[in-house]
């Protein structure tokens, strides 16, 4: 199901070496679409009727391959099958508004389509955009990005600058607007606490989103919000969540929040992306967009209330990535982590005025002010096995 892999390929990224296997995928796609209509499976194509959100995975899986594995062969493999796929998008949905299909699955409120799916054609714009210019195609490339502006522009009119008229799960509203960057950046705040507010009411204060806003408001309530909230949601054991399917005895993901006599599957990998948020916020591990393939990466481990420690490894390109914490006494996390071989890592770490940090690179101590913005929490470290402690005032464990 193409709607499952949108949600869920990053997730399957961070935890196998999906490469081969999502090549496989995408050809597959190629295999299974036509010139018509969109489907929604491969390589079978016997279902023809989710839209873009599911069809359009034939390409954002590509993206993901070239974000992770930089992986520009595929690009340039299919470039020509992906313009054509681009003019399908435009042929069956010429106001640019996607106004067929299924749209967040198994959200527990509506959603309409014209959100998720617009986003979605936005996202392939987006990324037909960036797979121009690595062709050097720069006309191709400008199309893209007019046509990105267009269906920004027409998802922010018609769900940010007024309301959207009937009911809508505003979770998912608000977590899509934030994720695909359509609420401007002096709005995001009001976003925010609207988004932060939708998950307060929702039912046991958690989220009842679908196949799609799950995806998004994990990651936008963690970046613009509070990471915090989402690992209160993950531990809990209330409906609905991952910890009530567990305590209901289940040993896979359902396709739904709610427990079901076979009617839906109890073991679908739609709800998955939440172990994507493990790597990418208590271990912090995040790939950097300008920098394909992890040759510059982000590290900004999140540190929680209630968990003493995390251990997260994850096998990029260059080579093994780790970030590691733990709380040792009050006031003290002592962080190890790795850079492999021709990477930077850009560090992001919780240190407010009153603490200090120590630094050793390959064992041996580094000077504070050998690192530029040590003091602060964010600074750059090149390759290397480091640990880094940070202390309360008046504290040092060398």
């Amino acid at each position: 199901y193409g709607g499952d892999l949108n949600a869920t390929s990053e997730s399957f990224i961070y935890n196998f070496n999906m490469q081969a296997f999502y090549r496989k995928t995408i050809y597959d796609w190629v295999d299974a679409m036509n010139d018509s209509l969109f489907v929604d499976t491969a390589p079978f194509a016997g279902i023809r009727y989710c839209g873009l959100s599911w069809e359009s995975a034939y390409l954002t899986t590509q993206y993901y391959l070239y974000l992770y594995y930089n992986d520009t062969e595929i690009v340039r493999e299919l470039y020509e099958q992906n313009r054509k796929w681009m003019d399908k998008a435009a042929r069956l949905h010429p106001g640019g508004i996607v106004d067929k299909g299924l749209s967040d699955h198994e959200s527990l409120e509506p959603v309409p389509v014209e959100l998720t799916g617009t986003c979605h054609y936005l996202q392939c714009a987006r990324i037909m955009a960036e797979f121009a210019s690595v062709m050097g195609d720069r006309d191709s490339e400008h199309q893209y990005r007019l046509l990105a502006d267009h269906l920004e522009g027409l998802i922010r009119e018609k769900f940010w600058d007024t309301s959207p008229e009937g009911e809508i799960n505003r979770q998912t509203l608000f977590s899509t607007l934030l994720y695909h960057g359509i609420v401007p950046e002096d709005e995001r705040d009001a976003a925010t606490d609207s988004l932060v507010e939708a998950v307060q009411k929702g039912p046991a204060g958690h989220f009842n989103t679908g196949i799609f806003g799950t995806k998004y408001v994990l990651e936008t309530l963690s970046e613009y919000g509070s990471p915090a909230l989402v690992y209160e949601v993950v531990n809990s054991t209330e409906f609905p969540g991952w910890g009530y399917m567990i305590d209901r005895g289940a040993t896979t993901i359902w396709e739904t929040w709610k427990e079901s006599d076979n009617t839906y599957s109890n073991n679908h990998p739609m709800f998955g992306p939440v172990t994507e948020w493990y790597y990418r916020w208590l271990g912090g591990i995040r790939p950097d967009p300008s920098y394909p393939g992890f040759g510059e990466f982000i590290l900004a481990p999140f540190t929680p209330v209630g968990l003493d420690h995390v251990n997260c490894t994850y096998h990029s390109p260059p080579g093994m990535i780790v970030s590691n914490w733990k709380k040792a006494e009050e006031g003290t996390t002592i962080y190890e982590m790795i850079i492999p071989e021709g990477s930077i890592a850009n560090v992001i770490l919780p240190v407010d005025q009153f603490q200090r940090i120590e630094i050793k690179k390959n064992g041996e101590d580094l000077l504070p002010e050998s690192v530029d913005g040590l003091p602060s929490g964010k600074f750059r470290l090149d390759e290397g096995e480091y640990h880094i402690t940070l202390l309360s005032p008046q504290k040092s464990i060398y």
